[in-house]
């Protein structure tokens, strides 16, 4: 794993980078998770194991650090992945960001178009004010999420993890995050950007796809996607979790995507 200062923050992001073809794949965690866990199950399946993939741990999540003079918001994690990919000489890369990842990675793309080639996002945040998790965690006071919503989060996805397996890497994601970084990324979910996500998304005009599990089927949004341009992949046999819940199903909609 590697290591990347932010001077501004004082503070170290941490990433993989495994070798292979470029462009680099650019591969961006949910709220809670850590793309240390999400993503290196698949880099070795084929078709996708022949590239490069960068998989960073965002602020406040998996191995990276937890500045206190950062403010979580989807811009400031998006600048922070701006420096990863900076810092290594790379552009032109393909971008896959999951739930608040894909939020990230959009932001990311708007301030950025010239290091993107295309863009992938796998069930985004693509409006504020939306989100489950997000918006329960958002609608208690900082002080009381930190001190009792946060545990009291991981309890509720272990209480899931008989009926899924696969929130069981999920909870182990979030038992190293930070609370306070949990708090103040789902704030900046629900402010979201300006434009908003949804529509900066559509205006873009390199290559984009938006990816389904199966199981979060029908969503009134994928008529709009679909009409705006925008190619839709389903994983089957799978929820938002996708990438634990089929993980062959999901490196094949990834290998789609970058290869179309």
């Amino acid at each position: 794993m590697k290591s990347l200062l932010i001077p501004k923050y004082d503070s170290y992001i941490r990433f993989h980078d495994l070798p292979g073809d470029e462009p680099a794949l650019v591969l961006l965690h949910g709220l809670g998770s850590a793309s240390s866990v999400d993503y290196p199950s698949i880099t070795h399946i084929p078709g996708l194991s022949r590239f490069r993939f960068i998989l960073p741990d965002l602020f406040g999540f998996g191995y990276s650090d937890r500045p206190d003079n950062f403010d979580y918001s989807l811009q400031a994690h998006a600048e922070t992945i701006y420096e990863v990919i900076h810092s290594l000489g790379l552009s032109g890369v393909n971008l896959f960001g999951h739930s608040m990842g894909g939020a990230i990675a959009v932001a990311l793309t708007a301030a950025h178009p010239e290091l993107i080639n295309r863009l992938v996002l796998a069930e985004a945040n693509l409006d504020p004010g939306q989100g489950q998790a997000s918006k329960m965690i958002s609608e208690q006071s900082e002080y009381n999420y930190i001190n009792k919503g946060h545990k009291l989060f991981i309890s509720s996805i272990k209480k899931g993890i008989q009926e899924s397996p696969s929130f069981s890497a999920y909870v182990g994601a979030l038992e190293i995050a930070d609370p306070r970084a949990m708090y103040k990324s789902a704030v900046g979910l629900m402010r979201g950007t300006l434009p908003p996500q949804r529509e900066l998304f559509l205006s873009m005009k390199i290559p984009r796809e938006f990816i389904y599990g199966e199981y979060s089927l029908p969503d009134p949004n994928m008529g709009q996607l679909s009409s705006g341009g925008i190619k839709i992949l389903i994983v089957p046999k799978a929820g938002h979790a996708m990438m634990h819940d089929n993980p062959d199903g999901f490196a094949l909609a990834l290998l789609q995507s970058f290869q179309s």
